[in-house]
């Protein structure tokens, strides 16, 4: 079973820049760090993604999908917690899809499906 994911979370990018997720909730926390929900990781950035250089390349910059990685059984407020199967894509360009996934979830106690 998957760890649900925290504030705490190493989220990166393809290029390896990390995400930055801000919670948007706090009613659910563990060893002191919010959740993330789902709707959290779609609105995260990726503000020092280095997919520079050449010309046509954009930056991550933004997460554009969770493709996995949503409980199906925890929400907070009718919105599902991420897990640390969690990964999508961002809107780096020239080569599509650029991938971002879950180094650490942040914590080891709790786990969801």
């Amino acid at each position: 079973m998957p760890y649900v994911l925290t504030a705490a979370a190493d989220i990166r990018c393809a290029h390896l820049a990390p995400l930055l997720v801000v919670p948007s909730q706090t009613s659910l926390t563990v060893a002191g760090n919010p959740v993330l929900l789902v709707s959290d990781l779609l609105a995260a950035t990726v503000p020092t993604c280095p997919n520079t250089g050449s010309p046509g390349m954009v930056v991550c910059g933004k997460v554009t999908s969770l493709t996995d990685g949503a409980s199906t059984v925890l929400t907070v407020r009718g919105t599902a917690v991420a897990l640390d199967t969690a990964r999508g894509l961002t809107l780096a360009q020239p080569t599509q899809p650029v991938l971002w996934s879950v180094v650490s979830p942040g914590q080891n106690i709790l786990k969801a499906r």
